[in-house]
């Protein structure tokens, strides 16, 4: 009787196509910092590292796939024991990984989320940032892509809104370039107000007549 020995190959987590999505022009691979799943640190301090670290975070297949790079021990056990093709989404793995590792006392609720909202001093990027750090806390809350844009949007200044009234947005990253393009031009109109102002001057002039009819003449300058 023939005895045939069965072969067993690793299958990945998540789907082949993500393997062919090219690196952006100029990308390097940094050094990720490990996570073992026996850490300190909590599982948002990990993933708000990794997607700091990572210069292509706005990818979604290279989130997934380079995810491994930056975890060890027990922590990479995991992540090579998922189940293949069970990952179709950085957002999948994300909360796979914090119902897998997390210790509870980081998480918020959506309604953390739903009241952030952009402070008077504060730049689009700071406020877009803000945002996506409250949301990374919010391990067991899953909402749409779409959704998540619309909070981030409501969550602009009303000027900021008013600019953009009448546009769909499908992501938080179209809601972040919009307003940021708005906050933009309101600087560049800013200065040029101030560049205007500033180019008025006050001229004296002693004129040649009497005392009792010399004067300060001022005159505007416009450049």
């Amino acid at each position: 009787m023939d005895v045939r020995s069965k072969t067993c190959t690793y299958q990945k987590s998540y789907p082949t196509s993500f393997d062919s999505v090219a690196y952006p022009v100029g990308f390097r691979l940094p050094e990720f910092v490990k996570f073992s799943g026996e850490d300190t640190r909590s599982t948002f301090e990990h993933i708000s590292q990794y997607l700091a670290q990572l210069e292509a975070g706005s990818i979604n297949e290279l989130r997934v796939r380079l995810f491994s790079l930056s975890l060890t021990g027990t922590a990479f056990s995991w992540f090579s024991s998922l189940a293949p093709n069970s990952i179709g989404s950085w957002e999948q793995l994300e909360q796979k990984f914090h119902e897998h590792f997390f210790c509870g006392h980081d998480e918020l609720k959506l309604s953390h989320l739903t009241s952030v909202r952009q402070s008077r001093d504060e730049s689009v990027n700071d406020y877009i940032r803000r945002f996506r750090d409250t949301k990374n806390r919010c391990f067991s809350v899953n909402i749409a892509e779409k959704d998540l844009a619309d909070l981030a949007f409501n969550g602009l200044r009303s000027h900021i809104k008013e600019r953009l009234e009448g546009y769909d947005f499908f992501t938080v990253t179209q809601v972040h370039q919009r307003a940021l393009a708005v906050e933009n031009r309101s600087k560049e109109s800013q200065e040029s107000h101030r560049h205007h102002r500033s180019s008025v001057h006050t001229l004296e002039c002693n004129l040649d007549c009497s005392d009792d009819e010399s004067k300060d003449v001022y005159a505007a300058e416009f450049v």
